[in-house]
């Protein structure tokens, strides 16, 4: 019995640390940003760095950690804005990343953390539905 609960703790304990590992892979990185839409078509690229510095302007709730755009080359602000502040959150080995200030008005690329190359769905969610915009990659620069 003690050794089960034992085996249950040292899981959870190196659960949390590959998580904090994880995030801790992220921050303060450089990436280069794609936006694709349902065609797969790219909309949107440029590079960007994720920082530890909280984003304070968020209306929704969550952690939130800002995401400077350092460079645009393909840029449909329309799309996605990457002219706009902008936000990253990882949370259960996902990250989102996106707009976050125009409230009930949010665009997100969420995908599975990985360190090297990011991929996933563009999304706008809404109390209504999850309505999908696109892809999105984001891989990392050395």
């Amino acid at each position: 019995m003690f050794t089960a609960i034992l085996r249950k703790c040292s899981a959870g304990v190196t659960l949390v640390c590959m998580v904090a590992s994880a995030h801790a892979q992220i921050a303060d990185t450089r990436w280069r940003v794609q936006v694709m839409d349902l065609q797969h078509k790219v909309k949107v690229e440029g590079t960007i760095r994720l920082t530890e510095k909280p984003e304070t302007g968020s209306c929704i709730a969550g952690h939130w950690k800002q995401a400077v755009v350092e460079t645009t080359t393909v840029s449909d602000e329309k799309f996605f804005p990457l002219a706009e502040p902008l936000a990253y959150e990882i949370e259960n080995g996902a990250i989102t990343f996106g707009r976050t200030r125009v409230c009930d008005d949010y665009l997100f690329l969420t995908g599975k953390l990985d360190s090297k190359i990011i991929q996933g769905t563009f999304h706008a969610p809404s109390p209504w539905a999850n309505g999908a915009l696109g892809y999105f990659s984001l891989t990392k620069i050395p």
